[in-house]
């Protein structure tokens, strides 16, 4: 707004100035050809009057004459020329300085010869070093024409000294005038930045999944509705009540919903610890019982035990939501690395498991059941998805800023694109085609994800055809790179 107020304020003056100085110019100009007129008048009257008394010869026919006297023609001001032409040339030519008649310059007399006296209105020409004149003419009978010229030095000076002076006022004013805009828009606009100071605030609210409410409001006297900026200002706030109402209400569905899933895992518990009893006891006699009825009970102990795990992680997943369910202490990750791949090289020989392990200890700050839950999961779903023969390599290693990373990679086929956006969801699967085994519950990566942001880490994943990898971040213990150690850091 100042650059567009000042540049059009700009415009408006050096246009004003423009026409002031064309102004003072064209009237410079009419008071030169004014003093023209009155020049050559008194100078007609004067050789007029001269040549009746005689004191003038006539010229001959080669152009000489007598000059005579040049005292005769009074009336000329400082820096005038006047001269008689006959046949376009010079015959009669003198120059007034302080009033007082000196022969013309050479160069000034071929100027005059040279002009081309068609029109009679008066006519700006350089005379030699003279410089500018205004030259205006009156022809007489017999061929002679007498010639005056008024200087145009003065006149050049006025011009250029109000036109240098309007150039500097313009160039004040348009100073002054962006000065003042941008005191007024400063001050204008000072309701305006507390609105947007509202809903920057607003913007940087972390949203805590526990806690959605919006609280900041524009305060009253930036929401009256009579401004443009009041009126932003007021739907603003209906915009951030609207909202906060919304948010509320899904916190409070989120809410119920992890209730339900936390009582309905922790009801569901004891009925299918019957089931599988029951099962397993009734099993006890399986040779009185028909082969479609020992059957039976198999199937019904594994679907209850998959059940049973499947209650257990939706368990997990709500307790780990409201920030439950963890012991945390210092523990060497070094050590839950190397149980969780033994672990997962025993009960999948037809992988390979590689590790890296650095020499040293490094502390981490968390729950160990649930760190070597994590690991465990991201081996699971290296062996589930992928044939037999893939290299599963796993690497801890120390991160910048006080991280610790831990990375998880196979050279198996890789994950369809078309999961990766959800891949940390709740019950996604992979395409069956990746998948070597059925009754996946799909919580697996998800409650990884829920492992990593209990411990205030981060997870990411990419995979391609021979490279899926997983990457997970964790802070290590104290947050303090510095104090990286084979020993636990002390216990306050």
């Amino acid at each position: 707004m100042v650059i567009w107020v000042s540049a059009i304020s700009s415009v408006a003056m050096i246009a004003i100035g423009a026409v002031a100085v064309m102004s003072l110019r064209d009237e410079a100009m009419s008071l030169a050809n004014s003093q023209v007129s009155n020049s050559l008048a008194a100078f007609s009257y004067s050789y007029s009057k001269a040549k009746r008394f005689g004191d003038i010869e006539q010229p001959a026919d080669d152009g000489s004459a007598d000059h005579g006297d040049f005292d005769e023609f009074p009336g000329q001001g400082p820096g005038t020329v006047i001269a008689m032409l006959r046949d376009d040339r010079v015959v009669y030519a003198s120059a007034f300085t302080d009033g007082e008649p000196v022969p013309a310059p050479p160069d000034a007399l071929r100027a005059l010869e040279k002009i081309n006296w068609a029109g009679g209105d008066p006519q700006t020409v350089e005379l030699g070093d003279m410089g500018s004149h205004r030259v205006g003419h009156r022809d007489f009978p017999g061929g002679e024409r007498l010639v005056s010229a008024v200087s145009l030095d003065l006149a050049n000076k006025t011009v250029t000294g109000k036109g240098l002076t309007v150039v500097i006022l313009v160039v004040v004013a348009v100073a002054l005038t962006a000065l003042g805009t941008m005191i007024v828009v400063n001050y204008a606009l000072r309701p305006l930045r507390r609105v947007a100071d509202v809903a920057a605030k607003v913007a940087d609210l972390p949203l805590d999944p526990t806690d959605y409410r919006i609280t900041a409001r524009v305060s009253p006297a930036d929401t009256d509705r009579a401004s443009e900026v009041g009126v932003v200002g007021h739907t603003l706030n209906r915009l951030l009540s609207n909202v906060d109402s919304a948010l509320g209400d899904i916190a409070a569905s989120d809410r119920r919903t992890r209730q339900f899933l936390t009582d309905a895992s922790h009801e569901l518990r004891t009925p299918l610890a019957a089931i599988l009893g029951y099962a397993e006891l009734t099993r006890q006699d399986s040779d009185l019982l028909p082969p479609t009825t020992e059957y039976a009970l198999a199937r019904i102990e594994a679907e209850s035990r998959r059940m049973a795990s499947l209650v257990a992680d939706l368990l997990l997943l709500s307790r780990l939501d409201e920030g439950g369910d963890l012991e945390l202490e210092d523990l060497d990750l070094c050590d839950v690395v190397a149980d969780a791949v033994n672990d997962a090289a025993v009960s999948a020989p037809d992988h390979q498991f590689m590790i890296d392990l650095p020499d040293e200890a490094i502390w981490v700050r968390g729950d160990r059941a649930r760190l070597h839950q994590l690991l465990a999961n991201l081996l699971g779903n290296a062996r589930v998805h992928t044939p037999a023969g893939v290299t599963v390599n796993t690497s801890l290693t120390r991160g910048g800023g006080g991280r610790v990373e831990l990375v998880v990679s196979d050279d198996g086929p890789g994950i369809p694109e078309e999961i990766m956006p959800n891949l940390f969801g709740r019950f996604v699967r992979a395409d069956k085609s990746r998948s070597r085994e059925l009754g996946c519950s799909g919580l697996g990566l998800a409650i990884v994800l829920s492992i990593v942001e209990a411990h205030g880490g981060t997870v990411s994943a990419q995979s391609r055809p021979g490279r899926t990898q997983f990457t997970v971040s964790l802070p290590a213990a104290g947050q303090l790179a510095e104090n990286w150690s084979a020993t636990p850091p002390s216990m306050s």
